[in-house]
């Protein structure tokens, strides 16, 4: 089965119905039909809640968000381990010319781990690319 990693844009974009990407993302869960497993990390759920707080101004639609990620019916919940921080931390420093968060470093290694390929996310610079991973969004509108 397929298996993909769900980044912070991606969340946004299904809870901001004025986001440019939000069809795109509704589009992806709506016709996953049970041949696609997904992944998120807690480290992306925080951003997500955070940036659906702050950038939808609305406490309501971050905590809905917050109790639908949580409840881990839309992607299972990998937790940033130890083991992940140490890799993240190793990939932080070897890529230092990138414009990597941190988070998006606990990303590549749990991707790594798990051996997930792909990341549905919006990121106009394509993050996840550049580290070697394919990141799918259909019809992508870059955010600004």
């Amino acid at each position: 089965m397929k298996k993909v990693f769900i980044d912070t844009g991606a969340w946004y974009a299904l809870k901001n119905l004025n986001d440019p990407n939000h069809k795109n993302a509704a589009s992806f869960f709506q016709n996953l039909k049970g041949q696609v497993l997904c992944y998120t990390s807690d480290y992306v759920i925080d951003e997500a809640i955070t940036l659906t707080r702050t950038g939808l101004k609305n406490h309501h639609a971050a905590s809905a968000l917050a109790q639908e990620l949580l409840s881990e019916k839309a992607a299972s919940i990998i937790f940033v381990a130890p083991d992940y921080l140490a890799r993240a931390l190793e990939i932080f420093q070897k890529f230092h010319d990138q414009d990597f968060s941190f988070t998006d470093c606990t990303s590549f290694a749990i991707m790594e781990h798990l051996n997930i390929q792909e990341a549905l996310a919006f990121d106009g610079h394509f993050t996840f690319e550049k580290f070697g991973f394919s990141q799918i969004s259909p019809e992508p509108h870059i955010r600004n």
